[in-house]
């Protein structure tokens, strides 16, 4: 950009901030806490259309009165407030547009508490962002990729065009939130540098740069529905690889295994084989995925083998997929032989009452 021309943007943005302090020592004084400039001329990735971005954070409502939307010769600038509450969310880092915290020239501040309140603030964020990644980074990015998820369906119901390019918009809106939270990092440049900065990161899906531009660039709702497909599934074996650097498994115990077989027992196995019996399909399939719940969420605690039970449900044969059920069960028990637990099985209700009132 010529120098000339830089020049008179500065100037430009110079005059459009001063006239904002001055409405607000007339309409409002007090409201407006500092100004910051965020965006292209705080990155210094400008160009001769480029917008003044900035950071007007403001202590009361009232502060409103200086916001304004308007275009100028040709080109559009929206000066809005931002509370102090915001900056307190972003101080949380819940998601990667903590921006006006890290990136921001101050250029006015009525009172130096206002500095140090700020300043504060972005010392939280810092301090978050140079923590080890952990579990709880791990479920910030995970709600990202639950949203992303959303959106795929979207795509994959959506019979227009339009409306498949707008839920695949939305998918990529969300993956990109949950790949810069798992690489504890943040939106720097402004949207138009997102595909750049999530290309340099360290951690991202397998082929992921080769599915995101082909998903951008799609021309139609069958190459859109099937580019969202491969992403997602990239997606949701990255989240998992992710989960698995900062989960911690216990190691099973005696305590923990107890009463967990004969509650599959109870609750599940009989089941199977009155679907089986009577040729109920539902009763066979939701009986099933209630005890791969129960599967999973051991998995999930403690260091044990995963069971696939559901891989062996059909609904062409309940009596196999009963006896796919008691192949899982004796997978499971395998836990309780390494362990030495005993199964708590009586053959008679005297040898109940006798053991159990013993």
């Amino acid at each position: 950009m010529k120098v000339c021309i830089k020049k008179k943007l500065e100037e430009r943005n110079d005059r459009i901030i001063k006239a904002i302090i001055k409405k607000a020592e007339n309409v409002c004084p007090g409201a407006i806490a500092l100004i910051g400039i965020a965006g292209s001329f705080h990155s210094g990735d400008i160009y001769e259309k480029s917008d003044l971005d900035l950071c007007i954070v403001i202590n009361d409502d009232s502060a409103w009165k200086v916001a304004s939307c308007f275009i100028l010769e040709d080109v559009a600038f929206d000066i809005y407030c931002t509370p102090w509450s915001r900056l307190e969310e972003m101080s949380e880092y819940n998601n990667p547009y903590i921006t006006k915290l890290l990136e921001l020239d101050i250029v006015y501040c009525h009172d130096d508490k206002y500095m140090e309140k700020y300043m504060e603030l972005r010392s939280k964020v810092t301090s978050k962002l140079n923590q080890v990644y952990s579990i709880k980074d791990n479920e910030k990015a995970e709600k990202f990729v639950n949203e992303a998820s959303k959106e795929y369906a979207n795509i994959i119901l959506s019979s227009k065009y339009g409306e498949c390019r707008y839920a695949a918009a939305g998918m990529l809106y969300y993956i990109e939130f949950a790949i810069y939270m798992y690489n504890k990092s943040y939106v720097k440049r402004g949207i138009k540098r997102i595909p750049e900065e999530i290309s340099t990161m360290k951690y991202t899906p397998i082929g992921f740069d080769k599915l995101y531009w082909e998903l951008i660039k799609a021309e139609s709702i069958e190459v859109t529905k099937e580019m969202s497909t491969m992403l997602m599934k990239a997606v949701k074996e990255f989240a998992k690889q992710m989960k698995d650097k900062v989960i911690s498994k216990k190691e099973i115990s005696e305590a923990a295994i107890k009463g967990t077989y004969e509650e599959i027992y109870s609750n599940w196995k009989n089941k199977m084989y009155h679907a089986a019996d009577t040729d109920d399909a539902y009763l066979s399939l939701m009986t099933a995925a209630s005890c791969q719940q129960f599967y999973d969420q051991m998995y999930s605690e403690y260091n044990i083998g995963r069971i696939d039970l559901m891989k062996n449900i059909t609904a062409d044969n309940l009596t196999l997929s009963a006896e796919a059920f008691d192949n899982a069960m004796e997978e499971y028990k395998k836990n309780y032989d390494r362990l030495s637990t005993e199964i708590k099985c009586y053959k008679d209700l005297d040898e109940f009452e006798r053991k159990y009132l013993g």
